[in-house]
């Protein structure tokens, strides 16, 4: 039978797992399926994504590949994983793909959208799904800081203590901003992002527009690696995978 290598695409909403890469004494999305791909091959099978997820973080597009030997096709697959994963996780689409073919090559753009619920009282069932913040939000306001974005910039104040980067610059391609009704939409595009850096950043237009900071001590932190210069992170649960665009297209030969 031929090695194939499968190109998955996956949804998962992320409060019960710690984060994409699969850990030893946590319960991660990758483990997940690594342990649901074992158990129906029967072997080890292991796989590569394209973006490392945090603890809590949810995705609608993250991007999975795998190699085995197998006369199953892509359909087949997608079916199995969704008969063996629990509901929090579900393969949206599966192909099979050229055998040189890695998630984390060639991405020309990661979509990531920020959601924040922007009312005195939230309703319940938003919990895991945004930020909750009651006091009022001024999106207006928060364009100001649009500009200071644009380009490559140095983002060490953006990242976690524990980022590991040869380099923190990076260039955020657009960053979108609007309301509708209580709720207050983020979306960044981008080749790249540190870890952490999309929910620094998400604080940081919202500390603007509640008078926490300034638009100078916003453009300090292009210019000053210290971490302590920005107050805080937006939570895990705000923050969405939409989608991973490559450069160039992957061959596609079977189930969508």
């Amino acid at each position: 039978m031929p090695i194939k290598n499968f190109k998955c695409v996956v949804s998962y909403k992320g409060t019960n797992y710690y984060g994409w890469q699969k850990q030893l004494d946590q319960a991660t999305i990758q483990g997940v399926i690594e342990y649901s791909l074992g158990k129906f091959f029967g072997c080890d099978v292991r796989t590569g994504g394209a973006s490392r997820t945090d603890a809590g973080v949810h995705a609608f597009g993250q991007v999975f590949q795998f190699k085995i030997e197998t006369g199953i096709d892509a359909r087949g697959i997608k079916s199995i994983l969704n008969d063996i994963l629990p509901p929090d996780i579900r393969i949206v689409s599966a192909q099979e793909t050229d055998p040189d073919f890695n998630p984390r090559r060639n991405v020309r753009k990661k979509l990531y959208r920020y959601l924040i619920y922007n009312r005195k009282l939230m309703q319940p069932v938003y919990m895991d799904a945004a930020w909750h913040v009651t006091e009022k939000i001024d999106v207006k306001k928060m364009s100001e800081l649009l500009p200071l974005f644009k380009g490559k910039k140095n983002y060490f104040c953006f990242s976690s203590s524990g980022t590991p980067a040869r380099s923190w610059e990076r260039e955020v391609k657009s960053i979108k901003i609007q309301r509708n009704g209580p709720w207050i939409i983020f979306d960044f595009k981008g080749e790249s992002f540190l870890h952490h850096m999309i929910r620094r950043m998400t604080a940081a237009f919202v500390f603007y527009s509640q008078g926490k900071l300034t638009y100078q001590q916003v453009e300090e932190l292009f210019e000053k690696q210290d971490r302590g210069l920005l107050p805080g992170a937006a939570p895990a649960r705000g923050l969405y995978l939409v989608k991973i665009i490559y450069g160039k297209k992957i061959t596609e030969r079977a189930d969508e």
